[in-house]
């Protein structure tokens, strides 16, 4: 089961039809929207104690992303993003339909507009301002050229994808949807259900799952 942790009093909300790869980690102040999909490996660690990481609707956080956030500013990603496999960021903004690609890098204060594309292993540097669908790519990253015509609708239909192979694999019984959780009447920590007990992995209690 994906690993859901408190973290300074905040715990992660998860939309009731979000999928969690069984090995994805989220902890504290982040926010995961309807229909969108943490694969596997990935982290995302909200434990700034006043910003937070919101992941919009039908956005897939692909394997082994990393997404912080620090005191620099909240981490929102807009809906239907594709994170590509090990994308690591915090504090920065991306908006939506845009797909970020495979080892990119944003750094803090960055804004990314919608429909764009980030290519595999960019950095994009501290408070860059990437325009609507600009294709960047290099290090540092640096805006190539404005998608239009069939490039930009296939951005526009990229995300989903993701949102029905989340559905397959929910189907096939592998992760688990974003359901409401229980919590432990002990410490506050998300709750999980196992051979008719309900178990805390943060403090370790146990009670059978018919216990009021």
């Amino acid at each position: 089961m994906a690993l859901l942790l408190p973290f300074a009093g905040k715990r992660p909300s998860i939309a009731p039809d979000a999928f969690l790869a069984p090995d994805a980690v989220i902890v504290g102040d982040v926010t995961i929207g309807p229909k969108a999909s943490v694969w596997f490996g990935a982290v995302l660690r909200g434990d700034d104690p006043e910003h937070g990481i919101v992941v919009g609707e039908g956005t897939s956080v692909q394997d082994n992303c990393v997404i912080h956030v620090g005191n620099w500013g909240p981490t929102i990603i807009g809906a239907h993003v594709t994170v590509g496999h090990g994308a690591k960021f915090e504090s920065c903004s991306i908006g939506d339909r845009t797909v970020i690609g495979m080892n990119a890098v944003i750094l803090q204060g960055a804004r990314v507009g919608a429909e764009c594309v980030v290519a595999a292993n960019a950095v994009v540097l501290e408070n860059a301002d990437i325009p609507d669908r600009s294709v960047v790519a290099g290090v540092p990253g640096r805006v190539k050229k404005t998608l239009e015509g069939s490039a930009a609708e296939w951005i526009r239909r990229g995300g989903r994808h993701y949102v029905s192979l989340s559905r397959a694999y929910l189907a096939e019984g592998v992760g688990r949807a974003g359901e409401e959780a229980h919590l432990c009447e002990r410490c506050g920590a998300i709750m999980y259900e196992r051979h008719c007990k309900i178990a805390c992995r943060n403090c370790g209690y146990i009670r059978d799952c018919s216990d009021p």
